[in-house]
């Protein structure tokens, strides 16, 4: 099933309100069981799910022997989960490394997940750590208004910031008293990253190009959630 553009709006914001996921895989050290953990997070451009796993870890592990999961994303600020909008995405994780590389630009996918996760910084250059993807096979989606339903395809329409682009917009909403980094941009609202925490600034009307995206921004049509200081 194809999101309506409302279903579709709010999908990428629960996509993009957070930088940890739990994930479900198949556990190996006891069959028929599945075996949750949290594991830090982004997306990329074709708004699939990436993830730095260590080769250790015992989630790794078990997709290693068997790839499906189940992963739960939901605001990285919403203190009640079940009024939080959220997506649970149903998926086979893939090791970057075997997947093709040709419509993927490494420098971009690395610069995106180390501004959620500047703790993380250069993991991946260890022997031990890898970026994974995950390959989505359907989505649950549940929303604040009890409206819950299986989505095929989310479609977030991730705009690809020069760094102009970035530029423009962390200065923008650095006017806007928000000292914060602009992490991704959707015909939707805006990803951005502030004292660790994720926000997802919703725009008042969905834009078709990165003009319309800073005119928005600049006029404050956008919803601004609480910020936390």
């Amino acid at each position: 099933m194809v999101p309506n553009v409302a279903i579709n709006a709010l999908a990428t914001r629960a996509l993009l309100s957070c930088r940890q996921a739990v994930m479900a895989s198949q556990s190996a050290s006891v069959p028929g069981f599945p075996f949750t953990s949290v594991i830090p997070v982004g997306v990329i451009l074709s708004g699939q799910v990436i993830a730095l796993l260590g080769e250790t870890a015992q989630h790794t592990r078990n997709i290693m022997i068997d790839s499906r999961v189940s992963m739960l994303l939901h605001d990285d600020l919403e203190d009640n989960w079940q009024a939080a909008t959220r997506l649970s995405v149903l998926g086979r994780m893939r090791p970057l490394q075997s997947t093709n590389r040709g419509d993927l630009d490494l420098d971009k996918l690395r610069q995106s997940f180390y501004l959620l996760h500047p703790e993380l910084l250069d993991f991946d250059t260890a022997p031990d750590y890898h970026f994974w993807q995950l390959e989505p096979v359907r989505f649950r989606f549940i929303s604040v208004s009890d409206t819950a339903q299986w989505l095929d395809h989310i479609e977030p329409d991730l705009f690809d910031l020069t760094e102009t682009d970035r530029s423009q917009l962390n200065m923008l909403l650095c006017q806007h008293d928000r000292l914060c980094h602009i992490v991704h941009a959707s015909r939707h609202g805006v990803q951005i990253i502030a004292n660790g925490r994720v926000r997802f600034l919703v725009l008042t009307h969905p834009v078709d190009s990165t003009v319309e995206l800073l005119e928005q921004i600049k006029a404050r049509q956008y919803d601004d959630p609480a910020w936390v200081d």
